[in-house]
């Protein structure tokens, strides 16, 4: 399979006219935003961690119209694939929110709702439902039709789907007169929540967020637990080059296991915050060993089931320190320009993916792409994803896209992107 390209003609001209032809009326507003892929850090972020995540220059765009019998109908037309049609009530959105919200037993204990199962139309229709319901949307809006156009290839860790999420929530609210950092946060803010009450896939914010706030042209550097916003100078330069690798139409085997076990991990964060009090696990003195105890005192009043066993807690809780310590000293090189001393790391955080977090969907191929002339390969989001993020030097690049691409691998280069914009 050859490198993959993108049409030449503008993304914004193409949804538009997508738009106007499926749906018969020309779009009243247009936005796009960037794929994007993680560098390091995306599964610390509701540690508390730090993510450093970069943009592509692959988009996907969205067109609006609106509609008034209470319906979000989306149109989508991915990369790869045939379009997909969906469409949901407002109304039903509103109770798979209610759905969601927790509630307590007789003992005062919570009682966690089932997770999401919603597929596109809910997905998208969550987020016209939250926009409405954190006055980003007039509570006046009673449907829309909305097109989305993707140059991002699904399930190759570039956040498909995270772009397009953007990208509608940028098109429904239409221009403003300053899309300000403290806009561009509550957007991603929304864009997060959503996901998270109505999709099936947990979301990585981190996406939404590194396309709405990167400056495009470095890294981005989100730490959560403070919520700040940097940029540190690209990895990517004239000397490295870097590909996103996959197996065409192949996800990971284990996906939907992925799935349960980052909401697992998710759910035991959430819980040992509540219980000591704090935002961040990050941000609680000598956090390893006092969650591990207070672990086993539930263990101890409640019973093991439905809780994480000590083992696994211990080591995701490894993880947690370890991974965040390797981000703070990936940050550090890139700031320092010592370019030498980020890949060890890289190679380090993937290791630990696999061995200690339980996430090796993406072993295998990373080690074929080292094997092949990488100096460094790095799951592209590990369990959710098959493919890596493979760094090369630039003498080696044109012969290894080549051989893999004979081989029958996709092989997108990333080059360098804009943040998310509304483009009318």
């Amino acid at each position: 399979m050859p490198l993959w390209s993108t049409p030449k003609s503008p993304i914004a001209e193409r949804v538009a006219q997508q738009h106007a032809s499926i749906v018969g009326t020309e779009p009243t507003h247009v936005a796009s935003a960037p794929a994007t892929w993680p560098l390091i850090g995306e599964h610390i972020d509701h540690y508390g961690g730090i993510v450093a995540a970069s943009l592509s220059d692959l988009r996907a765009a969205a067109a609006v119209s609106s509609r008034t019998d209470g319906i979000v109908a989306v149109h989508y037309v991915p990369a790869i694939g045939e379009p997909a049609h969906d469409s949901i009530g407002l109304q039903e959105v509103a109770a798979l929110a209610a759905a969601q919200q927790p509630t307590t037993d007789s003992e005062g204990q919570p009682v966690i709702p089932p997770a999401p199962e919603g597929g596109l139309a809910a997905r998208i229709g969550g987020i016209v439902h939250t926009m409405v319901n954190r006055q980003l949307l007039s509570r006046e809006t009673a449907g829309a039709d909305i097109t989305i156009v993707s140059d991002v290839p699904n399930d190759i860790g570039l956040g498909a789907a995270s772009a397009a999420d953007v990208a509608v929530a940028l098109a429904l609210m239409g221009p403003t007169d300053n899309l300000d950092a403290p806009l561009r946060v509550r957007v991603a803010d929304v864009c997060t929540q959503a996901v998270t009450t109505f999709a099936h896939k947990p979301a990585l914010r981190a996406r939404h967020t590194a396309a709405l706030r990167s400056s495009g042209d470095g890294v981005c550097i989100i730490d959560y637990a403070d919520g700040s916003v940097t940029h540190a100078p690209h990895v990517v330069d004239q000397d490295v080059v870097a590909f996103a690798v996959a197996v065409p139409g192949n996800t990971a085997e284990e996906q939907s296991q992925a799935i349960d076990a980052i909401r697992q991990r998710q759910q035991f964060i959430d819980d040992a915050c509540h219980s000591f009090g704090t935002e961040s696990l990050r941000l609680l003195p000598d956090a390893q060993q006092r969650v591990v105890e207070w672990l086993k005192a539930v263990h101890k009043v409640y019973g093991e089931e439905g809780r994480p066993s000590i083992n696994a807690a211990t080591e995701w809780m490894a993880f947690y320190e370890e991974e965040t310590s390797r981000v703070e000293h990936f940050v550090r090189y890139l700031r320092s320009h010592r370019r030498n001393e980020l890949f060890p790391i890289v190679l380090q955080s993937q290791a630990s993916l696999t061995n200690i977090y339980g996430f090796d969907s993406a072993e295998k191929l990373a080690e074929l792409v080292t094997v092949r002339g990488a100096v460094a390969a790095r799951s592209a989001h590990a369990g959710l994803s098959s493919a890596v993020i493979a760094y090369v030097p630039n003498n080696r690049a044109e012969n290894f896209a080549a051989d893999l691409a004979e081989d029958g691998f996709l092989l997108v280069k990333l080059a360098a992107g804009e943040p998310a914009k509304v483009e009318d």
